[in-house]
């Protein structure tokens, strides 16, 4: 969702009527909303690219391009298809109303409207879909970036990286024996520890860090502006934190191996980055559990030599 720089939720008011922007503009504003507003669709669609706005409340009837030719015109855009759409209008008519929600409408509002009633709408649609927006980017289970949004936020950061050429590490992890310890303890126990690893981990990462769920027990951190050296400190004080928190669970000690890799030096995209630090977790799982392993270019030879060796 976006915000402005006070940290209030944008509404744009598509609204030709002076006297209804007005009280739609007075009321919003007490509710704690920041406004842009237009007169007309064409310019609505301009103002959209002033900066991200949390939802758009249209008049039906606009000069130009009226309500539902707007609304028609932002689903062809991936950028605004998603945004929160209401509509404002004095027709009653069934048939718009239907029309207006098979196009992805989020309410229906007539005039005369109830401004407290408008404010509990606007909120309730924003709140809506900010707990969509949460499932969709989030693990169930564990509550990390789920692996697409991962993907998306690690690629941005990337470009950042390249662009004022800047450093970041990511890191693989993933527990050490997971299938041996559901078949042993049960799933539900496979899940309460890896809930945990995971609670660790987002209490021990600093807030410009992000940590995804990549698959089964695997997690991946992406740590910006951090070494390999560091990340591997980082590691070293969860793999501890974890043991003893396992140890007191289920009296066994459960660990993790990890792999680290440099960015961009050592890849600068998400799929190379992941697949170099899996190669390093690789290793670490093949020389003992409970290992960290840096990645450089001389592993890849190391790793087949050592797996050719058994």
């Amino acid at each position: 969702m976006a915000a402005d720089t006070s940290g209030k939720r944008v509404v744009l008011v598509v609204e030709n009527d002076a006297n209804s922007l007005h009280l739609i503009r007075y009321h919003l504003s007490k509710g704690g909303f920041q406004i842009r507003s237009t007169s007309n669709g064409w310019e609505a669609l301009k103002r959209l690219k002033d900066g991200p706005v949390d939802l758009i409340l249209s008049e039906v009837t606009i000069p130009d391009m009226d309500g539902f030719t707007l609304r028609e015109r932002m689903l062809l855009d991936p950028g605004t298809r998603d945004i929160p759409f209401l509509f404002l209008t004095a027709d009653t008519q069934p048939d718009k109303q239907v029309r207006a929600l098979r196009i992805g409408v989020d309410d229906y509002i007539t005039k005369p409207f109830d401004p407290i009633v408008l404010v509990a709408r606007v909120q309730a649609v924003i709140e809506r879909h900010r707990v969509h927006d949460e499932m969709v980017r989030f693990d169930p289970l564990t509550h990390l970036l789920n692996r697409a949004s991962l993907e998306l936020r690690v690629t941005e950061d990337l470009s950042r990286l390249e662009r004022y050429q800047r450093y970041a590490t990511l890191i693989t992890l993933d527990l050490d024996g997971f299938a041996r310890l559901n078949a042993e303890h049960g799933n539900s126990m496979g899940d309460l520890l890896l809930t945990c690893l995971a609670g660790m981990i987002t209490t021990s990462i600093r807030t410009m860090d992000f940590a995804g769920r990549y698959s089964g027990a695997q997690c991946v951190l992406y740590l910006p502006e951090t070494h390999p050296d560091g990340a591997k400190v980082l590691l070293e004080r969860l793999q501890v934190q974890f043991g003893k928190a396992c140890e007191a669970i289920t009296s066994t000690l459960v660990t993790f191996s990890a792999g680290i890799v440099e960015a961009p030096t050592c890849g600068a995209r998400f799929d190379v980055l992941c697949s170099r630090a899996c190669q390093a977790m690789q290793l670490a799982k093949h020389r003992d559990t409970d290992k960290i392993v840096i990645w450089t270019a001389e592993l890849a030879a190391e790793l087949d030599a050592e797996l050719s060796r058994g």
